[in-house]
């Protein structure tokens, strides 16, 4: 006889924000994990909610830490639409969310699981806290890595398709060439590393040398360890940028490239499940985060001009501390590949260590 489920509806609060979107896909697969072990099945909503104004930030915190306010007047501070029914569980990444979380989670007497900086709200209004920073107290629980909705499985679902994709194009190609008398490149005949590149944000600035010495690094790196690139820029690159990287990389070094802005493909999880190692420019924390969340070695590009904020550093720094990341110069970075392989990826699903400690909070009186 089939043990009946639990059903539990969690209400997901969405900026809008790509990074807090990925974060909360995050936490929801931790929740995954978690109610197979307690059999329970999530029903999820997303919900988008806007806050309407920055300005709203003091008020709410006040409001909030003092008292359980009326959902009526919640679209006086959000813009958005609530689903029908009521919450077992409310979820949200980035501090616009947090009041939306610690408000709906009070309204409905909901267990609340909020990823990000509080921004004035009490810690008592949420039953977990998701940080990077170490040694918090209850309900904070301090991580390694953001959380981020990939694990070995689905890397490994991503690079299986890609390279049935590839085999396909390949043989496309074969016969092409074969038509026209020309010999077959086979592009996987090496171990393979990833380049994901970004582009100017957090206190980084690209300059047009450091996107040739980039590709001329690339080009070193990859005649150094008998390796091939799989390469993908994104957003925030720019045709400019790509032209330079073009230039002056070596085409047969690159296993497959994807150029965002003439062509865009979402190929993050095939490469780093191809991939034996991974590097990433250093201007986005939710591209580090991911990477070593896929459990491999991940080495951070800095260009010339790279001032971050001390919060986004610190994050950095303490990820090198672990051996999980090295941090290197552009210009510099085929003369440190020897500490590229020294590092130590992550041993434990970063989702299944997060759902642990979600059984331990969320689930306290069993």
């Amino acid at each position: 006889m089939a043990i009946k489920q639990n059903v539990k509806t969690v209400w997901v609060i969405s900026d809008g924000i790509p990074g807090h979107f990925n974060q909360s896909k995050g936490i929801l697969l931790a929740l995954q994990h978690l109610a197979v072990q307690q059999n329970d099945q999530l029903q999820v909503e997303w919900v988008e909610l806007r806050l309407r104004s920055g300005l709203y930030r003091r008020l709410l915190g006040w409001l909030l830490n003092h008292s359980r306010p009326s959902l009526s007047i919640l679209p006086l501070f959000y813009r958005g639409q609530l689903p029908n029914g009521q919450p077992d569980m409310v979820v949200g990444a980035g501090g616009k969310s947090a009041f939306a979380v610690a408000w709906l989670g009070q309204f409905f007497q909901a267990q609340t699981i909020f990823a990000g900086s509080l921004r004035r709200l009490k810690a008592s209004l949420f039953d977990a806290i998701l940080i990077l920073e170490p040694h918090a107290p209850v309900p904070f629980i301090s991580l390694q890595t953001s959380p981020m909705p990939i694990n070995q499985v689905l890397l490994k679902q991503a690079a299986e398709q890609w390279l049935i994709q590839q085999s396909q194009a390949e043989q496309s190609q074969t016969e092409q060439r074969q038509a026209e008398q020309f010999r077959s490149f086979q592009p996987l005949s090496k171990p393979l590393w990833s380049i994901l590149i970004g582009g100017d944000g957090a206190g980084a600035v690209y300059q047009d040398s450091d996107w040739q010495a980039l590709a001329l690094q690339l080009n070193a790196i990859a005649q150094q360890q008998s390796i091939q690139w799989l390469l993908t820029t994104s957003r925030r690159t720019g045709a400019a940028a790509e032209a330079i990287l073009k230039q002056h990389l070596n085409p047969h070094l690159l296993a497959d490239a994807v150029w965002w802005s003439v062509q865009p493909r979402a190929v993050t999880s095939a490469y780093l499940g191809l991939s034996e190692l991974v590097m990433c420019t250093v201007d986005s924390m939710s591209m580090i985060m991911e990477s070593v969340s896929a459990m491999r070695p991940v080495v951070t590009l800095i260009p010339q001009q790279f001032k971050p904020d001390i919060h986004f550093q610190a994050a950095i720094d303490r990820l090198q501390q672990q051996k999980l990341v090295q941090q290197q110069p552009i210009q510099t970075l085929d003369q440190s590949v020897k500490l590229f392989l020294q590092l130590q990826p992550l041993t434990q699903e970063p989702s299944l260590k997060l759902a642990d400690a979600l059984q331990k909070r969320l689930y306290k009186n069993q």
